[in-house]
């Protein structure tokens, strides 16, 4: 069993968003605020009938455009409401009488499922009715008027009891109040069975009984005998984990996430639901987090939310999705040897690269360091202003970039050097004919000249009377390169690129007179269009 795809209508950021899931892993990504931790908690809300199920209001789940249209236009048929549906998928032990139907937003089609409403109760149509006539001058929506409903898609009402999937919300992005007590229940009600869990609790209020009819001349005081209260003898409200006799709330946030999530691992649950796993762990232990999770997980179904980059591509590029602008897209096209290059490799900038409308990605960290301070001088403006992304490729080939780029659809400048190879350069022009033909935001730029085979050449040619003694930090430097003749101001940049670039970019001299190379500001200047 699990989820094949949810539907969300009204809630927070989501006026109308849809998501299909993985059966296996998915790894949810995007930006601050865009939503990631509305899904899981979307979630809980069907299957576990969270947050809905008081007399309280929850005015603040509402999406914002829904409340606004409805405060311009007050009316009964304006009201907002929130809708959730989940899909089952894998449904070969599930109770098809119970969930199977056609009572969902595809009734046309038969599915498995629950739908859940938080809507206006039409018992009290009249009687909101009545209110509207009169004259108000503060506009509110009666959530006191509002009913929430569980229905499965087979029309029958919805109990948390009869949930088709075991699952778990591990929230390790914050601390809330009572979280290790639910928490605690959550992984005893998961992983033992309902005749164990009724053979503890009876086995627990004997013990109690007996303890107090063994100490009743201690508890009679006066008039009265102390007792037990019996609403604070159930078993489940007093669990409490530990490992290596430790309360995991005494350990370190660190520890704390780690355990939680191994424990969830471990447990007899169809669904995980991980918010934020890496909190609060080193870069070690969140190496360790993800081989638990790639180790442990089978059958289960698992939904994380991350902002780690190396989550993303040790569980696979493929199994990622990103929420953006109320909306999801998969990373599932993305080729198997771009996601496999990437899980190999501790890529700490591919969420950056992803998450980025416009990206620049050169070799080195020459280009790295040099290219902002460039970008200013040559065009008066700065990569911040133009929401430009700069990131490095650390010398790797850059075609697993471009992969991405295309499923991601941002626009890629690659800056590279043609290595003192015509083939190269022929190679590139073939690539930017085809880029240009089709619908990516593609380019790829280099020197035209393969005498200038690197972009300390490039950089040298354009700026020659700035650095005509920039050699002399090192003196006696040879007036070659690689045993080939070349001015000794040039041979100095060669043999000490990351020194030369960090004295450009911050010695007077020529922090704000170096110039770009022609090649990269025309490459800048198609991205600025784009």
């Amino acid at each position: 069993m699990f989820i094949k795809k949810m539907k969300i209508k009204g809630l927070k950021k989501f006026k109308d968003f849809r998501i299909i899931f993985n059966d296996r892993i998915n790894v949810l990504i995007g930006e601050n605020e865009a939503g990631k931790s509305t899904i899981l908690e979307a979630i809980d809300i069907v299957l576990n009938q969270k947050i809905f199920n008081s007399a309280s209001t929850f005015e603040q789940y509402f999406n914002v455009e829904n409340v606004l249209r409805y405060k311009q236009n007050p009316s009964i048929e304006n009201l907002p409401k929130i809708e959730i549906e989940l899909f089952f998928g894998g449904d070969e032990d599930l109770d098809h009488e119970y969930f199977n139907g056609f009572h969902s937003s595809s009734n046309k089609t038969l599915n498995s499922g629950i739908s859940f409403t938080y809507k206006f109760d039409e018992n009290y149509r009249e009687l909101l009715e009545s209110i509207y006539d009169e004259e108000f001058t503060e506009v509110f929506i009666p959530t006191d008027y509002y009913i929430a409903e569980w229905v499965t898609f087979a029309g029958r009402k919805y109990i948390n009891k009869k949930t088709p999937l075991k699952n778990v919300l591990i929230d390790n992005s914050i601390r809330k109040n009572n979280l290790f007590d639910s928490y605690s229940k959550r992984i005893f009600n998961n992983n033992v069975g309902i005749a164990e869990r009724q053979n503890l609790s009876h086995q627990f209020k004997k013990n109690i009984h007996n303890f107090v009819n063994e100490n009743e001349e201690q508890l009679n005081i006066k008039n009265y005998t102390l007792g037990i209260d019996e609403n604070k003898t159930v078993l489940e409200n007093l669990l409490d984990l530990k490992s290596d006799g430790v309360s995991i709330q005494n350990k370190g946030k660190g520890k704390e996430n780690l355990i939680k999530t191994e424990i969830a691992l471990e447990v007899d649950s169809d669904l995980i639901l991980l918010e934020e796993p890496e909190n609060h762990l080193s870069y070690i232990n969140t190496r360790k987090l993800i081989e638990e999770i790639q180790k442990m997980c089978g059958d289960v179904q698992i939904i994380i939310t991350t902002h780690n980059p190396l989550i993303v591509s040790r569980l696979n590029l493929r199994n990622t999705i990103w929420i953006n602008d109320g909306k999801c897209d998969s990373l599932n096209d993305v080729p198997k040897e771009t996601a496999n290059y990437f899980m190999k490799t501790d890529n700490m900038q591919l969420l950056n690269f992803i998450l980025a409308k416009k990206v620049v990605l050169v070799e080195g960290n020459s280009e790295y360091i040099l290219l902002p301070q460039l970008v200013k001088n040559s065009l008066g403006y700065s990569f911040e202003d133009k929401n430009i992304e700069i990131l490095s490729g650390g010398g790797i080939t850059y075609k697993h970039y471009i992969e991405l780029s295309k499923v991601v659809n941002n626009s890629l400048l690659v800056v590279t050097d043609n290595d003192g190879d015509q083939e190269t350069v022929d190679t590139i022009q073939e690539l930017n004919e085809k880029f240009k033909s089709s619908t990516v935001k593609i380019s790829i730029k280099c020197s035209d000249s393969i005498n200038e085979f690197t972009f300390e050449v490039c950089l040298f040619n354009k700026n020659k009377t700035n650095f005509k003694n920039i050699s002399d930090e090192k003196s006696g430097t040879k007036a070659e390169y690689r045993k080939i003749k070349c001015d000794k101001n040039l041979a100095y940049m060669l043999k000490n690129k990351t020194e030369s670039a960090l004295r450009i970019s911050e010695e007077k001299t020529y922090k704000d007179s170096i110039l770009l190379p022609e090649y990269i500001q025309e490459g800048i200047e198609w991205l600025i269009q784009q």
